[in-house]
């Protein structure tokens, strides 16, 4: 075989395999053999990691091609949505570039997530690991951390999620790094949120300090002791510490999400961690009504329509793309 054509072969499987990543890693359904795979395969060669960049950006490129579409009033084919399911290799070599582009959007972050993570949920999904020094962590729906342990300090880093820490007693320090602060501990059990720029501790047993994103000396730090909570943001020191109820705080570890009197647009905010598709609010919903009720995290599709219902409101579903109540 020509040398050149030789070559031209081996760069285009590559480049293949760095496209089949790409969906599989954004499909919200990869277990932890998937990225031990992903893994394995990223660092097998320089060419491999290369190609994956690649595809990454050409990716992004596809997100600016969405965005400028919206703003010109464009929009996608309908008529392509209810077209028969591709393989991967199929959508990206011939499928729609709108549709593409939408899917580019929601998925630039996991590519990400999973590029840097050592433990990982999809959307939807739940898990319990054990880290390298016999502590637990168990990743709610669509999380990611990566953990960095040295002689002096057990750091592990909270990508983006929501994860509950029972952390093995030792002399080293145990710390969950999120949104440029920090939360401390020897030996407790603990649970880090980082969501939309806020990072949200609370303690079920214990004491933990938390910094916040701008706190370097720790000056303006605080103590929580168990069934307290404090937040930070990127650029500000921790809250007041609160007290909180742990059964409706952390029901998500039983598979439950508990909801008294919250308003309707944050429950809603709430149940679209758990689902695929991007949940839109219409014109006219009032997001400020309270709401209770007693979900399985398993069955909240359902638990939006019957929540919608009692405000009279209805829910319409494109399936992995978008649910619109209005």
């Amino acid at each position: 075989m020509d040398e050149s054509k030789q070559r031209f072969d081996n760069d285009h499987n590559i480049a293949m395999d760095a496209r089949d990543w790409i969906v599989r890693l954004t499909s919200g359904d990869v277990s932890e053999a998937d990225l031990k795979r992903f893994k394995i395969w990223r660092d097998a060669s320089s060419l491999n990691r290369q190609a994956f960049e690649r595809e990454r950006l050409f990716w992004q490129e596809l997100h600016a091609l969405e965005v400028k579409s919206v703003a010109t009033g464009l929009k996608p084919d309908a008529k392509l949505v209810s077209q028969p399911r591709m393989g991967r290799r199929a959508f990206l070599a011939g499928g729609s570039v709108a549709i593409a582009a939408s899917v580019a959007a929601a998925s630039l972050p996991s590519l990400s997530m999973w590029w840097k993570a050592d433990f990982a949920t999809g959307v939807g999904q739940q898990k319990e690991v054990t880290l390298p020094d016999g502590s637990f962590a168990f990743l709610n729906t669509d999380s990611a951390i990566f953990v960095d342990f040295r002689p002096d300090f057990r750091i592990v880093n909270l990508l983006k999620g929501e994860v509950d820490f029972r952390v093995e007693p030792q002399k080293v320090p145990f710390r969950v790094a999120a949104l440029g602060g920090s939360s401390d501990a020897l030996g407790t059990t603990f649970t880090v949120r980082a969501m939309d720029n806020l990072a949200t501790v609370t303690v079920s047993e214990g004491q933990v300090r938390v910094l916040g994103g701008t706190d370097l000396v720790g000056k303006n730090g605080v103590l929580l002791n168990a069934s307290e909570q404090a937040s930070y943001s990127v650029d500000d020191v921790p809250t007041r510490v609160q007290h909180v109820d742990l059964e409706t705080e952390l029901a998500w570890k039983r598979g439950r999400l508990i909801f008294e009197g919250r308003p309707f647009g944050d429950v809603v905010t709430d149940i679209s961690r758990y689902l695929p598709e991007r949940i839109v609010l219409g014109s006219g919903v009032n997001s400020g009504v309270p709401v209770s009720g007693v979900f399985a995290t398993g069955e909240l599709l359902a638990a939006l329509r019957a929540l919608s219902e009692t405000q009279g409101l209805s829910v319409h579903r494109i399936p992995g793309v978008v649910i619109l109540i209005a």
